[in-house]
C-alpha cells in the first residue's frame, strides 16, 4: 500500500547516502567521506518514515533532517525508515508516516537527509494527505539545524545543511 501519486521524473541524490552505505557511520575522515559521497547512489523508490504530527507536517515544507542536526529523537546521524507502509503500521500505528520517493539504502538507515521534493505526503492510519495539501496549512516556523556537528565530519555536515536549507529557503522568504 502506498499513495497512487506518480513517481517524479528525475529523482535526485540530494540528501542520499551513496550505495556503499551511510557515510556518517562508515568513516570519521573528511577526505574519505567526500570520496564516498561521489557515489554511485541507490535508486529512487518509495519508503516511509515514522514521526510526530508536527514533524510530518514540517517534512512537507522542509523535508527531513537527521536528529543530530536538530537535537531530535536519538540524535541519529541519518534518516531512518521502512520499505513497507503495511509493516510500519503494524509496528507503529500510533505514528504519523511520511511517504518518500527518493534514493534510499536497504535496511533501516535510509538517507542522510530528505529534501521536501522527495516527500509525497503523510499517512495517518489509512488516510493519505498529499504534500502540497499539508504544506499549504503549515504556519509554524521551520526547524533550524544546529551548525555543523560534534563529529570530525562537521564541515561536511555544514555543507549538507546548506544544501538542505536551499531546498526550502523559498518558504522562508515567502
Amino acid at each position: 500500500m502506498d499513495s497512487d501519486l506518480p513517481e517524479p521524473l528525475a529523482p535526485s541524490s540530494l540528501g542520499s547516502f551513496p550505495s556503499v552505505g551511510p557515510v556518517t557511520y562508515l568513516t570519521e575522515e573528511p577526505a574519505e567521506c567526500r570520496r564516498l559521497l561521489k557515489g554511485p547512489f541507490p535508486s529512487a523508490r518509495a519508503w516511509f518514515h515514522g514521526t510526530t504530527e508536527r514533524a510530518a507536517q514540517l517534512a512537507c515544507v522542509q523535508g527531513i533532517a537527521p536528529g543530530c542536526w536538530i537535537g531530535a529523537g536519538s540524535e541519529c546521524c541519518a534518516v531512518l525508515g521502512h520499505d513497507s507502509l503495511r509493516d510500519f503500521l503494524q509496528k507503529r500505528e500510533h505514528l504519523w508516516i511520511v511517504e518518500i520517493f527518493g534514493a534510499a539504502l536497504d535496511g533501516d538507515v535510509k538517507a542522510w537527509w530528505v529534501p521536501p521534493s522527495d516527500v509525497r505526503g503523510v499517512w495517518r492510519l489509512d488516510s493519505f494527505s498529499p504534500r502540497d495539501q499539508v504544506a499549504a496549512v503549515v504556519r509554524e516556523s521551520l526547524t533550524q539545524p544546529r551548525p555543523g556537528c560534534a563529529c570530525p565530519l562537521s564541515k561536511i555536515c555544514l555543507q549538507q545543511q546548506a544544501l538542505w536549507r536551499r531546498t526550502w529557503a523559498i518558504r522562508e522568504r515567502g
